[in-house]
């Protein structure tokens, strides 16, 4: 990772050139399909928990049905972040690049930093818990052995 103190933080006017300019038009154009799919993937979620779930009704057992619901409930909480996230960048990433105003462009910057700080985070946060069942099972095949 970068040290922030190698990075000069000063406020000086940064220019892109008509490449760059393009570049960020079609970075625009991906992250707002990306994010509207995001968003139809999350009503699709949010589908099952009202209409299947409900649905199947016989198949679950008796008052702990909602139960059934916390996981997809939490997933799509969770997901929610990083697709609003990219879609703020996609919209404000528009407004400056049609009136060319650098502000817009910081904003747009600030949730592409967002989504992507939340994405990580959320990697860390997986691979801990996959490192932690990992262990957890090796530790019971381990005390399996022993009986």
């Amino acid at each position: 990772m970068e040290n922030q103190s190698e990075i000069k933080l000063e406020s000086k006017n940064l220019e892109l050139e008509n490449d760059g300019l393009v570049y960020l038009k079609e970075i625009r154009k991906w992250t707002n399909f990306l994010s509207i799919l995001g968003f139809v993937m999350l009503g699709l979620m949010l589908l099952v928990i009202l209409i299947v779930i409900p649905a199947s009704k016989p198949a679950l057992i008796g008052r702990f049905e909602w139960l059934a619901f916390i996981p997809v409930l939490l997933i799509t909480f969770i997901y929610f972040f990083p697709i609003y996230y990219l879609y703020m960048f996609s919209r404000y990433s528009k407004q400056s690049l049609i009136n060319s105003d650098a502000s817009l462009m910081t904003i747009a910057l600030k949730y592409l930093k967002m989504h992507y700080r939340f994405m990580g985070i959320m990697i860390i946060v997986i691979l801990s818990i996959y490192v932690i069942v990992l262990l957890v099972m090796l530790s019971m095949g381990s005390f399996m052995d022993l009986f």
